[in-house]
Parts: C-alpha cells; structure tokens; sequence
C-alpha cells in the first residue's frame, strides 16, 4: 500500500465531512494529515524487509500433506502459549518461528511416525486482521477485524463504547502504508445524523488504529505519534500488512 492509496482510501471521508460542514454539520473543519515516517523508522523498516513474518498467538493455519491426506487440517489456532495442536503429534510450539522453521519442526515430528513427510502450512488468517480501539472507551485494546469488515462505531462497540470523559467530535482514525501514516480527525458526535450517514460505513481495515481522545488533538502529528509508542513498532505493523496484503499470505 502506498502514499497515494492510502490517501484515496480515505478520501470518503473527507468528502463527507466537507459537506458536512456546509449544511449544519459540525463547528470545527474535519482535519487530515500524512505523517511521514523518520530517518530512524525507515532504516527499521528496511532491516525488517529482510526479515520473514513469524508466526503468532492467535493466527490460524492449515497443514497440507502431499500424501497423508487424512492428516490434512484446517482452523489450526495458535493457542495463547504458542503452541498448536495436530493430529497424530504431541502439542509443538510454533509462535515466533518463520513458516520454514514451523514447517521444519512439524515435519520433524511427524516423521518419527511417517516415513519422510512432505508437508506445507498455509495462513487461513492472522493476528493482523485486528484493529486497535484506545484511549477513552471502556475497554481499550486491540479487537478482531470480522471477516466481513466493521465501521468506526462497531469497533468502538467491540471496545464497550465511549467511556465519560470521552471527546467524541476528536476522535481519530489512523491508517499506516510503506511510507507513513494518514490520520484524521471524525466527529463522532454527528452520528446518526443524514449528513454522516456515509462516515458510519466507512469500512476499517487490518491494524487500523481508532483513538478517543479527552479533548480535541492539537498537533496531530505529535498526538499520532505518541499513540503509536503506545502500542508497539510502527514499522512491524507496516510489515506485517505487507505480508498480509501483498499476496504472501497463503503462498507458503
């Protein structure tokens, strides 16, 4: 995902808002911003290029065999210690291997039963498929993304809603490419009314990062990157996507 997709991917809501703002919608100007990522961040980023995706809690797999068809299974889920569970073999710890060195080690297990295993693990779905909700809901953290998709006030749903002190006209909605990061500012409280319709549509994707914040951001810039300390590596989330959006996903 690039600079000018990511850009286009929230063009409806800018579109929206600016309607808005002409026919009784909110006070303020709807406010967006492209957030390049540093100097630092991009020297992470390629170093991570070069670093295959390791497999996580709560990824689902399938395991094919070449020849062992009964063996074949679907839905294999990453349990919260790592570890999976297959037919024919003790439970085998997988997280934070790459997809070689799970398929090494499965192979190696399986082949103290079966002579020379010819096996393959496929990704049905990832941990990415998950959205981050925080700051003044409920229950703040990150949410499985439904296969199907959700908007903006499903994933606040899923967080439990808004919390009391919520700033619900400053809410920001925050997406990451290769290169940077898009974040904007959605007024909540105009949900539910025609000139809004739209924005409660709008569809959140993998590792999208919904914040509800006391009081309107100042600095958008400074704000978005004091969210992303809080939740981890910018540029892990951006790999991970790349694996998951590039055609990687299921190859294996």
């Amino acid at each position: 995902m690039n600079r000018l997709a990511v850009f286009k991917s929230f063009v409806l809501l800018a579109t929206v808002a600016a309607a808005a703002s002409g026919c009784g919608g909110p006070a303020f100007v709807m406010r967006s911003e492209f957030i390049d990522f540093t100097p630092e961040q991009r020297i992470e980023m390629q170093s991570r290029n070069h670093t295959a995706y390791r497999i996580q809690e709560g990824d689902i797999l399938a395991i094919r065999f070449a020849y062992e068809k009964n063996l074949n299974q679907d839905g294999v889920i990453v349990l919260p210690d790592g570890s999976v569970n297959l037919i024919g073999v003790d439970r085998i710890p997988v997280a934070g291997l790459t997809v070689s060195e799970a398929d090494s080690l499965l192979t190696r297990s399986y082949a103290r039963e079966y002579r020379e295993p010819d096996l393959s693990i496929l990704f049905q779905e990832t941990t990415g498929r998950r959205v981050y909700v925080l700051g003044e809901v409920r229950n703040p953290g990150m949410y499985r993304l439904p296969m199907g998709g959700t908007d903006i006030m499903s994933a606040i749903s899923l967080a439990a809603g808004f919390s009391e002190n919520a700033a619900r006209d400053g809410t920001l909605v925050m997406r990451m490419s290769d290169s940077g990061y898009q974040i904007r500012e959605v007024n909540l409280d105009q949900f539910g009314t025609t000139q809004f319709g739209n924005i409660a549509a709008v569809q959140l994707q993998s590792y999208d990062i919904v914040y509800v914040p006391r009081s309107r951001a100042g600095d958008l810039a400074y704000f978005a990157k004091s969210v992303l300390s809080s939740i981890g590596y910018a540029t892990r989330i951006v790999y991970d996507l790349k694996f998951i959006g590039d055609g990687t996903l299921g190859r294996y």
